[in-house]
This record gives C-alpha cells, sequence and structure tokens, in this order.
C-alpha cells in the first residue's frame, strides 16, 4: 500500500481543510479529511480538533477484534468529537456554530470501511470498473437531488450548492454513514469540496486512474487542477494506492 495526502488554502485566507493518515499498533491505516464550517477562525478550529482527537484515538488501538468492534468504535469517538466541539463552540462567542466535515476510510485486518459526515467525498477507483464516488453528500442540494427536486446540472449551479445538512459539532447530534467495502478495487481517493466542486469528474478520473505515476505525484496534480480552476476554496486530497494498483 502506498498514501500520500496533501492540501492549499487556494485563494483564500486562511486554510479551514485538516487531514492525517493514522496506523494502529496493529498496522492499520485511518486516512482522514476534515473540512472546516463556521465563521472566523471557527472552521480551522473545528478540523484540527477533528483530526486530531482521531489520529490519537487511533494510534492508541490495538486490532480490532471484529466488525462490530470497529464499527462501534468509530460511533462512540464521532459521539466524543462532535460533543467536544460543540461545547467549544458554545463557551466561545468567536467559535459559536463551528463544525466540519468527516471523510474517511479505515483499511484494517477486519475490513475495509468508509466513514462520512457532509459533503467531502471518498472515491473508489480501478482499471477493471473505472472511478466512482462510494459517498453521499450530507447537503439540500443532494436531498433535493435525491427527491428529483432539480435535475444534476441545475445542481451544479444552485444557489445553496454548499448547504450541509449534516456536521460534526455543529449540533448536539450527529448521523455518520459508516459502510463496509468489500470490492476488489485498486485504491480509493479521498478529497475537499474545494476538488469536487471545481473539477470536471473526468478530469479528477484521468489523473487518479494514471497509477503508473506515483501517489504524491498525482495528489499535487490533483490539488494543480483545483488551483487551476480558480483555487476558490481550500483543497484537500488523499491518495490510496492498494498493492495490486500498479498496471
Amino acid at each position: 500500500m502506498k498514501y500520500f495526502g496533501g492540501t492549499d488554502r487556494g485563494i483564500r485566507r486562511t486554510n479551514q481543510d485538516s487531514y492525517v493518515i493514522a496506523t494502529n499498533e496493529n498496522g492499520d491505516v485511518f486516512a482522514l479529511i476534515c473540512d472546516g464550517i463556521g465563521g472566523g477562525r471557527g472552521g480551522d478550529v473545528a478540523s484540527q480538533m477533528a483530526v486530531s482527537r482521531f489520529s490519537v484515538a487511533f494510534a492508541a488501538t490495538g486490532a480490532f477484534a471484529d466488525q462490530y468492534a470497529l464499527k462501534n468504535w468509530i460511533r462512540t469517538r464521532v459521539s466524543e468529537v462532535n460533543r467536544v466541539i460543540f461545547d467549544a463552540g458554545n463557551e466561545r462567542p468567536s467559535l459559536k456554530g463551528m463544525g466540519t466535515t468527516l471523510c474517511g476510510v479505515l483499511i484494517t485486518s477486519v475490513g475495509t470501511f468508509i466513514v462520512n459526515i457532509g459533503d467531502s467525498r471518498c472515491y473508489t477507483y480501478s482499471h477493471r470498473s473505472g472511478f466512482r464516488q462510494i459517498t453521499r453528500d450530507h447537503s439540500l442540494v443532494n436531498d433535493m437531488l435525491l427527491h428529483g427536486e432539480i435535475t444534476k446540472e441545475e445542481a451544479e449551479n444552485y444557489p445553496q450548492k454548499n448547504v450541509l445538512t449534516n456536521a460534526l459539532g455543529v449540533w448536539e447530534t450527529v448521523r455518520c454513514d459508516i459502510e463496509t467495502f468489500n470490492e476488489k478495487n485498486d485504491g480509493f481517493l479521498i478529497c475537499s469540496d474545494g476538488l469536487h466542486g471545481y473539477v470536471d469528474e473526468d478530469v479528477i478520473a484521468g489523473i487518479v486512474l494514471n497509477t503508473k505515476t506515483d501517489p504524491a505525484r498525482r495528489t499535487r496534480k490533483l490539488i494543480e487542477a483545483a488551483l487551476d480552476a480558480g483555487g476558490y476554496d481550500n483543497v484537500t486530497v488523499i491518495l490510496i494506492d492498494l498493492e495490486d494498483s500498479a498496471v
């Protein structure tokens, strides 16, 4: 397995994205991106808090007994981190309403799992089956799209495109998608909306599927593509090539 992550603030004054590729005592991997939301410093504080607490907690774990134990660990950590961010926002007026997305991949001895809160995304890629999104955006526009209220074309430029229906730390409770991933694939892309919101999916796929190039170089090319598109948002990317990804 090879992996690499990178981030850029684009034309924004600050970078509210945070990421980590953590390992634990068993050699499991947890790759995670958080895209902060909230005025002032709130977004970067929330995303940093989430990444820090998840990475520290994950590094201290040993082997998970089974899938049930792993999913329970995720739910417990999500609840704890949600409470910490929510309380911090209530205690400090300058951080009121802060929160963050959370999107990650856990590759462990008991299986591979996709975790998602918000509208950062995870994609799977394979030279056999191509490139596709495997998380569902927790956003107003995606809910409207799923209910047939707007078309895919209308969704691209919808005025409230960035309104989230779920985020970590904004409300007292949070929902978290946890999916077991059993497909044969070549790897995963995790990214904030600074990439998928501005760069065409075909362009992203073309860079990602060029697995003869190492993940570090492809990660930089993805970030460059977002900057070339205007760099209007912070952009963060993690690429994970699995052992059989080379062609």
